[in-house]
């Protein structure tokens, strides 16, 4: 289950534990750099996947702290840390009296906001009709007799979208292709997108595996859970698929992708995708800030991480925001050129 949607709209940061460590810390900045340090150490589980000595970390910026610097000093000392990591599934929260800003790592923290894509737009632009199902899907057909199916979230599971993706493959069964549209929205489950991907699978295959950080120890891990994408629903469909990305594509729209990349009918169109497919858990320092922490590694079938890189589609096309403003998405025009 993934815990972050895209944007951080809302964060609910839970209570601290001791899970792995049972010292007190006061609140001060030596105490909660401390802290925030040792959380990252039992609990982060990227440190191999990313090449990053912690210990060595800590070596450089434990100098710049002491007990008198202020909150604007440890804060800047805590987003140099997090930054290191690159890490769109990480971000750190001063509390709400506080003038500092919302922090967040990786890529996404330095794109700010969406500007290459607008359903609404899309939707003015390209269709006659578009319907939409609850909870979370835009759908219709393109010229060409193409469909199209917009997925705004991924956080139900799938017991809840089953009759949903009955009714919109059923109206789209008799087009030649679908797209599907992956930019845009939120993460949350993965178990959901397993199930979208299997409305389009013919056989069972592995398509991923996860482990989960269960220790203070660098090797301490769960053993790997394997993820298989196989056939859903009362049918399935079969025609070609091309699955349109942005940089906005995360968390679990990316694990969605893995599932959907070993299906011998879909292609991928947009640009690479964020880099981000770890669960993660939100924490609170003593001082009350809250920060997050990715606690797992997710890797594909062949054991390949793309964490911090992401997927890199079959065709790479970035549309301008220009563009999309005039009425115009490129990517999905690609989509439509080489299905037709």
């Amino acid at each position: 289950m993934k815990n972050l949607y895209i944007i951080f709209f809302a964060i609910a940061f839970v209570s601290c534990d001791n899970i792995f460590f049972e010292e007190e810390f006061p609140d001060n900045a030596v105490s909660n750099f401390e802290y925030f340090w040792k959380e990252y150490d039992a609990k982060y589980g990227l440190f191999q996947v990313k090449n990053i000595d912690w210990d060595s970390v800590y070596s450089v910026y434990r100098p710049q702290i002491s007990e008198t610097s202020t909150d604007e000093e440890l804060y800047s000392v805590l987003v140099g840390m997090l930054e290191l990591l690159n890490d769109n599934h990480i971000a750190l929260a001063p509390t709400s009296d506080s003038d500092l800003p919302y922090y967040r790592s990786g890529i996404l923290g330095k794109l700010g906001t969406i500007n290459d894509f607008d359903l609404e737009i899309l939707k003015n632009s390209y269709f006659t009709t578009t319907k939409f199902e609850d909870p979370f899907f835009t759908y219709g057909i393109l010229p060409g007799n193409i469909g199209y199916i917009h997925i705004e979230g991924f956080s139900d599971m799938p017991r809840y979208i089953e009759k949903p993706m009955d009714n919109i493959l059923s109206e789209l069964k008799d087009t030649k292709a679908i797209i599907i549209d992956a930019r845009g929205g939120y993460g949350g489950e993965d178990l959901m997108g397993k199930y979208i991907a299997g409305r389009f699978a013919t056989e069972k295959t592995l398509y991923q595996k996860s482990r989960i950080k269960n220790g203070a120890g660098e090797n301490d891990f769960t053993e790997w859970e394997e993820w298989y994408v196989e056939p859903e629903g009362d049918f399935q469909y079969s025609n070609p698929v091309v699955v349109l990305t942005h940089r906005f594509t995360l968390s679990a729209r990316e694990t969605f992708c893995l599932a959907m990349k070993v299906l011998p009918q879909v292609t991928f169109v947009g640009d690479t995708t964020a880099g981000s497919f770890s669960n993660q858990i939100n924490r609170e320092l003593p001082n009350g800030w809250g920060y997050s922490i990715s606690i797992g590694q997710w890797v594909d079938a062949n054991g390949t991480s793309y964490e911090g890189l992401g997927l890199v589609p079959d065709i790479v096309i970035q549309n301008k925001k220009q563009d999309v403003l005039n009425g115009k998405d490129e990517v999905l025009e690609k989509a439509m050129e080489i299905l037709n």
